[in-house]
């Protein structure tokens, strides 16, 4: 049994309902039994799965529903089904990952625990009822049962946030380095295994940089044939995976602590009268010690528009810093701003490159939509951030290339 086949629990997953009612009675107490009518609703890949408990009896302080957050693998086992090129996402590649993925949950169990630890409660994220990791003794039911959010919205890549309301998750990140920053030795050390180096050094081999290529230039097509030719063109020199592990040393910058996996939809944003309030940033399961420009090119890229990224990056950098600085108050700052900038500039190519892959599946979901409006308008979005980003790449690649 692994994590990639389907199995006979909750939503094809190996945790059952017996199995979950364990977890609820050490998160919710002995009183909170499932009822007869307990349902689960698959919220998307990724997301998790909101459960209501049609709890036996009336509890007092206990939520009505929740969310419960299964490791698995079966999405991208999905996404693999419905890639027409099935060289940069495969079996071999999926089955793999089975280990990588178990530590990246117990990664995410461990950071929480180190958020209730120093009461941490300004990090904008969901409330944690209880968590599971994965252990010798439980090597297929790792899950997190939290809050569900239900008054957020989540945005994707067909979907632009504006740098005004970026200036949020700015915020959330310089709460997020600056908490790391009280971490133990012995508590940074759960988090030194950077998810770019075992993750894309895989990914990114000849096979699959080949087969990510060819499924760009089928989303692409001959709107962006010109941009992807040339990209190609210094595509070996750009997937520089040791790049981002050698950063911060080679800059002088702290290794602090990063997101890892920052883009559109692991931010929950709540729709006010006029403005956007960041509700929650969710899956830390990439949290690692790091170089901080993984998280804001990969935020900036999955979240603006290219002209609001292109016109914007350096003042949000530049107002991030600010917020670290007083987190931070008499601490030492990790880096300087120019480090930090410099650090944007040289990760930009490869980060925003990795977020290309993810354009396939969201432009899959798109299309399956009947929806004619909200399609064009979708679509507009998608090519026009993608455009941008296959002429930045190169850009970015050919100054960093002259500054050396």
């Amino acid at each position: 049994m692994s994590l990639f086949t389907p199995a006979d629990g909750i939503l094809k997953t190996h945790l059952t309902w017996d199995e979950l009612q364990n977890g609820v009675f050490k998160a919710f107490g002995a009183d909170a039994k499932f009822g007869p009518n307990k349902d689960v609703k698959d919220i998307g890949a990724g997301n998790g799965c909101l459960i209501s408990p049609d709890w036996k009896s009336e509890l007092k302080n206990v939520p009505q529903i929740f969310i419960v957050k299964i490791c698995s693998q079966l999405s991208m086992v999905e996404n693999q089904a419905i890639m027409e090129n099935k060289d940069f996402i495969n079996e071999d590649l999926i089955k793999q990952f089975e280990n990588y993925v178990k530590q990246n949950h117990n990664v995410e169990v461990c950071l929480y625990e180190l958020l209730k630890k120093y009461d941490v409660t300004d990090i904008p994220t969901p409330k944690i009822y209880f968590t599971q990791a994965f252990s010798e003794e439980n090597p297929l039911n790792g899950y997190i049962i939290m809050e569900y959010v239900g008054d957020g919205t989540l945005y994707h890549l067909s979907d632009n946030i504006s740098p005004e309301h970026m200036s949020q998750v700015m915020k959330a990140l310089a709460k997020l380095q600056a908490t790391g920053m009280k971490f133990t030795d012995d508590e940074k050390a759960h988090f030194q295994n950077h998810p770019y180096i075992v993750l894309f050094s895989k990914m990114l081999n000849e096979q699959g940089s080949n087969g990510f290529m060819t499924m760009l230039r089928q989303f692409g097509g001959e709107r962006m044939k010109d941009k992807i030719d040339r990209l190609e063109s210094v595509l070996p020199e750009v997937l520089d995976i040791k790049l981002i592990q050698e950063m911060p040393k080679s800059l002088g910058m702290e290794p602090v602590l990063c997101h890892g996996d920052l883009w559109a939809t692991n931010l929950i944003w709540k729709n006010g009268a006029s403005e956007l309030e960041l509700k929650a940033v969710i899956d830390f399961q990439n949290a690692h010690f790091g170089c901080p420009s993984v998280d804001f090119a990969r935020i900036f890229c999955a979240c603006m528009g290219s002209k609001d990224r292109k016109d914007n990056w350096e003042s949000l950098l530049e107002k991030f810093y600010t917020y670290l600085e007083k987190e931070l108050g008499a601490h030492n700052m990790p880096y300087t701003l120019d480090m930090l900038k410099k650090a944007y500039r040289l990760f930009f190519p490869l980060g925003a490159f990795l977020m290309l892959p993810m354009f396939g599946p969201t432009l899959h979901t798109i299309n399956s939509n009947t929806d004619v409006e909200y399609k064009t308008k979708a679509l507009m979005v998608m090519f026009e951030k993608a455009e941008g980003l296959l002429e930045d790449i190169y850009d970015f690649h050919q100054n960093n290339k002259q500054q050396r």
